[in-house]
């Protein structure tokens, strides 16, 4: 974990290097990859000056640990310059400080304000309308928030110098053009960015698209179109991802891969933000979860402790014992419900219980248990809780299924977009 260690604005940099995409820089730490148990440059970077509120504050640390004393690997870090024993803000981290954006009397985005951090996969949820396209857009500088901040590592996006080696993006898989082959997209790309042309080849092969690099976008699927997509955010290698519904497309192997390959980028120290629908799928990937709806924070808290606070906890109990069971739970006063499992077998299902409890109660009344098993909620479960107020849009009840409550309909975001 990085100390805080501020320096005087003005003063030379502690660590001796260059400043920031110098020619120097460049030359002693070079673009790509780097042969060193697959880190990236971007996560073998040194600690330096960043400013943050006027002052200049360590900013780039070790992320993995392995130069804490001056440890020399891939020829990056030499012994004559001992790793820095602090570094004071966490490397790419996404910052949003009273973000609001209003289309007339509508705010789509309202005093939005949270941060995300590198290391871990972030979700961020919310239903249609909620304001995740508008607030991913103002990070980025396409848009201008009515009120309020945006930053990356204390920068505003537009104030980046290079901003494709440091933030990579994907926020329309389909803005291609369509006779341009998958190559020659990335190889413009690169070319306007200062970045080797080797890097395209590197990071079709990384998505998979390398088979089919000479072929022409408009041909693509559109789970072909995300893997371009996902290829252009990485071009740059950058620090910080944003992405807009990645998985958007792709076959169930595909979902995997990006589950898998988000998780080794937040591995290596990287800010990885992602705004998805599939709720099933996000609950494997991100470790934290930033909700809003109807453009407010509506919980900013780890997958676990979101579905854990968002939703009830119930324990399933079976035993041979059924009658002389319920009969204990009645004289308890605990309630239950009656079921049947997959197999047709009877079993309890008893609400705001622990299985320790359960199983302790059994016990002490001499009942032989068969089964126990904590039934947590899903993510959409909990999801469906926290943001049913907030939905833009609702049909009709289910049979069986409790109704979420409703609110009033108002213009979704894109009609606003298209409107102003």
């Amino acid at each position: 974990m990085c100390a805080e260690a501020a320096v005087v604005p003005g003063s030379a940099d502690p660590t001796g290097l260059p400043p920031d995409n110098s020619p120097e820089l460049d030359a002693e730490w070079g673009r790509g990859p780097v042969p060193f148990g697959g880190l990236s440059r971007w996560s073998a970077r040194k600690c330096r000056p960043r400013p943050v509120s006027g002052v200049s504050v360590l900013g780039r640390c070790d992320l993995v640990g392995l130069m804490a004393s001056g440890v020399t690997f891939g020829g990056f870090w030499g012994l004559h310059a001992p790793a820095p024993a602090s570094c004071a803000t966490l490397v790419g981290m996404i910052e949003v400080s009273g973000l609001t954006k209003r289309y007339r009397q509508v705010r789509a985005v309202d005093d939005l304000t949270f941060s995300v951090n590198p290391g871990v996969v972030t979700g961020f949820l919310g239903p249609n309308g909620a304001g995740k396209s508008t607030t991913m857009r103002m990070i980025l500088g396409l848009d201008k928030p009515t009120a309020g901040t945006a930053t990356i590592n204390g920068v505003p996006y537009r104030k980046l110098k290079n901003p494709l080696r440091e933030v990579g993006a994907l926020l329309d898989a389909k803005a291609t053009h369509p006779n341009r082959s998958a190559a020659n997209h990335l190889k413009w790309i690169a070319k306007s960015n200062g970045i080797p042309k080797s890097r395209v080849d590197e990071v079709l092969g990384l998505v998979g698209l390398s088979d089919v690099a000479g072929k022409k976008t408009g041909g693509f699927s559109l789970g072909m179109g995300q893997r371009l997509g996902l290829a252009t955010a990485l071009l740059g290698d950058p620090g910080v991802l944003l992405l807009d519904e990645p998985v958007n497309g792709l076959d169930p192997e595909g979902i995997r891969w990006v589950r898998d390959f988000l998780k080794a980028l937040a591995a290596e120290g990287r800010t990885v933000l992602v705004s998805s629908h599939m709720l099933s799928e996000m609950a494997l990937t991100a470790d934290h979860l930033i909700v809003i709806g109807r453009g407010k924070l509506v919980s900013d808290s780890s997958t676990y402790d979101f579905i854990k606070e968002s939703s009830k906890t119930s324990v399933v109990m079976r035993t041979e014992q059924y009658k002389e069971f319920t009969q204990v739970l009645d004289e308890e006063n605990i309630s239950y419900r009656e079921d049947i499992d997959q197999e047709k077998r009877p079993q309890l299902i008893i609400d705001e219980r622990t299985t320790d409890f359960i199983g302790a109660l059994a016990y002490s009344t001499g009942i032989m248990v068969t089964e126990l098993t904590e039934r947590k909620a899903s993510l959409e479960e909990a999801f469906l809780q926290m943001t049913g107020h907030a939905q833009q849009y609702q049909a009709g009840e289910a049979p069986g299924q409790p109704q979420i409550p409703g609110s009033t309909t108002e213009p979704t975001e894109q009609k606003l977009n298209e409107e102003n």
